[in-house]
């Protein structure tokens, strides 16, 4: 346990040190935004199954810094976080979180250049459950991204982008659970035109590479095109939708041959929001295709709505409910397959400001997960209480 403080101790000294290297303290701003938590979490069910269960108690210690620069025409944003966690009663389990996202902006003339990625250590059930609606067995995941992106503004209304998009996960002790590395990467390029001062519209294309080499040698590919909408009705409220194929191509080895297969899904969003001066209300659905550690794409369907209203100007509360409908693409004429899956979360939470320093963070959760083909269902009660303190914002620099 010693190690991994030191390694984010370590971490959070880089990242503050940067904030006055080589960079004019005139005409660049850094800032970094400490933090610690400590959280009690009470859960019925931790790995949502249908069998018998016991109640699992845990406790989590969660340090971090949010840091912030900016020079000239480049803005720099990310986090550098942990969660130290120790399970007690159903699930006896120590484990680690790290957290290191990165964002990097860059403006000139007509040209603006984005890059997003970094590195995530978490567990199934906090990052694929909520994701694609499937339950898979409790274990670590690592997960490396990249996602660079380049916009030219060809006129007033009119812009180009092109983006390339790679991820890497990685399972602890993965085979013997049945779970699967993988890899994707691809590319997207979209022209977007604003209409008018409330409309803008959008053609977008994509290509996926879904690479599974555990899995047979799963190699998937998945391309198509899109066309969005987007209208403000007003200043509070906003519309937008977005649909289009993906096709999609997979080859497999499987007893000595190779496989082959295809299948066509259709993919979309719709989003509805409403702000008022100290609420909004989210609603949202759509249908997309997800890698799944399983060695196979995974079809999710995702209806959600999000309430949030601010008591005072301390207290906010909120709720979240989430309908996940899951079932896996055929890939290949022999691959693996998957039952339908549904998977149910209803999350209300209350956010404290206590003091400048201090904040109560109280939720409650239910979860329920269905495979009605199998006659199973599994029921989770999920209660958490979290204090956070965070001392003073650190600035340097204009």
């Amino acid at each position: 346990m010693v190690w991994r403080w030191r390694v984010i101790v370590a971490i959070m000294g880089i990242i503050l040190h940067t904030g006055g290297f080589s960079w004019d303290s005139r005409a660049a701003e850094w800032s970094a935004e400490p933090s610690i938590g400590v959280k009690g979490v009470y859960n019925s069910n931790l790995i949502l199954t249908a069998g018998p269960h016991e109640a699992t108690y845990g406790n989590w210690v969660s340090p971090g810094v949010k840091f912030a620069g900016s020079v000239e025409n480049l803005e720099v944003s990310g986090r550098a976080a942990a969660d130290f966690v120790q399970y007690h009663g159903g699930a006896n389990q120590t484990f680690t979180n790290l957290y290191f996202p990165l964002a990097l902006k860059y403006k000139i003339d007509r040209e603006f250049f984005n890059l997003e990625g970094g590195y995530t250590r978490d567990n199934t059930l906090m990052s694929e459950l909520l994701k694609t609606g499937v339950v898979l067995r409790f274990t670590q995941r690592n997960q490396f991204n990249l996602s660079p992106s380049w916009t030219h503004a060809l006129t007033e209304r009119l812009s180009v982008q092109a983006g390339y998009q790679y991820a890497n996960v990685t399972y602890e002790n993965g085979l013997s659970l049945g779970l699967v590395d993988y890899t994707t990467q691809g590319g997207s390029g979209n022209l977007t035109y604003q209409l008018t001062e409330y409309d803008q519209v959008q053609v977008i294309g994509t290509y996926t590479n879904f690479s599974a080499p555990q899995a047979n040698d799963l190699q998937s590919e998945i391309y198509g095109g899109m066309l969005s909408l987007s209208h403000n009705f007003s200043e509070t409220i906003t519309a937008s939708l977005s649909a289009g194929p993906r096709f999609v191509t997979s080859t497999q080895a499987i007893a000595g041959s190779t496989m082959r297969g295809s299948q066509t899904v259709g993919v979309g969003t719709v989003t509805l929001r409403k702000n008022w001066d100290d609420a909004f209300v989210n609603i949202e659905a759509g249908r997309e295709i997800n890698p799944s550690g399983f060695g196979f794409l995974l079809q999710t369907d995702r209806f959600g709505v999000t309430l949030s209203k601010d008591m005072s100007e301390r207290l906010t509360a909120s709720v979240n409910a989430t309908v996940l409908l899951a079932s896996s693409i055929a890939t290949t004429n022999g691959s693996s397959s998957l039952p339908d899956n549904r998977y149910i979360n209803m999350t209300p939470r209350l956010t404290w400001k206590i003091t400048q320093w201090w904040a109560l963070d109280a939720t409650y959760t239910y979860s329920r997960r269905e495979v009605e083909s199998l006659n199973e269902y599994a029921l989770s009660n999920i209660a958490t209480v979290m204090f956070t303190y965070y001392p003073l914002k650190w600035t340097i620099g204009r």
